[in-house]
């Protein structure tokens, strides 16, 4: 006689052997766990670099040194990939040339440039046609006054600021990089006979040594007379570590948003960061959602945020 199959123990077994599997391989992973030794971890920041601390910086701009740390938070990154507290501001391709820090053998004209009927009587022009930025002009005015209110002298003239040279008779027969940003200055001196002599061969003292503190650099080093604007942190910065307007914008290219540079001017404390741009169309330009910002393009890949984060 055939024995009548019990389905009901059969189903029993079935899940004891299921919990009894799952059981081994529950402990199999702690015992695992307990005798396997800790992985090392390091961490790769968003400029490719490896490096033991988040926040060391890339070999290249070691001399770059922070006056203050700053409690920036590192990014608790979404599906937008942008730290907590920031936003974006879109820009175009043609954005890249715009800007105080734009520096490129081919920028296009800049548009927008007003003439020098604000400037003040410690400096003159070579004529009513010059054109330029308006915040060059403001800057100009200080630096002339404070160079009177120093030394006594206000004989310098702006020769040039973006139109061409005319090389036959020209004081400065030169093509430079920048000059088409309209934030450039080409000064010489007038005379009391009413000429003008060149700053290639008596370049000003006094202009090498404190134009820096009216925002303006001398972008073309071998160019004594050539003075750029590029804004008053970013000259001070320059000027603490030594550095041309190349060679600053080549080492800003180590700090990005999540790790950008920090440092107290004024007694604002400072956040700049390098944002490469899209290969085609905008570029999402992330800022932090609260405090002033600036965005410049540096002329040819890529843009320089500014941020004001907090005051002293």
């Amino acid at each position: 006689m055939k024995r009548k199959i019990n389905r009901e123990r059969i189903f029993t077994a079935l899940i004891a052997v299921l919990v009894l599997g799952l059981l081994a391989v529950w402990v199999g992973d702690g015992l695992c766990r307990l005798f396997r030794k800790p992985s090392e971890v390091t961490c790769i920041d968003e400029r490719g670099a490896e490096t033991e601390s988040e926040t060391e910086q890339n070999s290249e701009f070691t001399d770059f040194k922070k006056e203050e740390e700053l409690p920036v938070k590192e990014a608790s990154l979404g599906l937008t990939g942008l730290p907590a507290g920031y936003t974006t501001e879109r820009k175009s391709v043609e954005s890249l040339s715009e800007g105080t820090l734009a520096y490129s053998d081919t920028l296009p004209l800049a548009k927008n440039l007003v003439d020098f009927e604000d400037k003040n009587e410690y400096y003159h022009l070579k004529n009513m046609k010059l054109k330029i930025q308006e915040s060059a002009v403001t800057a100009m005015n200080l630096l002339a006054e404070t160079r009177f209110q120093e030394t006594g002298r206000s004989d310098l003239i702006v020769y040039s600021t973006s139109e061409l040279y005319e090389k036959a008779g020209s004081v400065y027969p030169d093509f430079l990089p920048d000059r088409n940003t309209g934030f450039c200055l080409d000064l010489a001196f007038l005379n009391e006979d009413g000429t003008i002599s060149g700053m290639t061969e008596e370049p000003d003292t006094w202009l090498h040594e404190n134009c820096w503190r009216f925002g303006f650099v001398f972008s073309v080093p071998e160019k004594p007379y050539h003075i750029r604007y590029v804004g008053n942190i970013h000259a001070a910065i320059m000027q603490k570590e030594n550095l041309t307007l190349a060679e600053y914008l080549h080492a800003l290219r180590a700090y990005s948003v999540s790790v950008p540079y920090t440092c107290v001017y004024e007694k604002e404390q400072m956040i700049i960061y390098f944002v490469p741009a899209a290969a085609f169309g905008y570029t999402d330009v992330p800022v932090p959602e609260y405090g002033s910002c600036q965005i410049s393009g540096n002329g040819t890949d890529g843009y320089i945020v500014t941020a004001v984060v907090g005051h002293e």
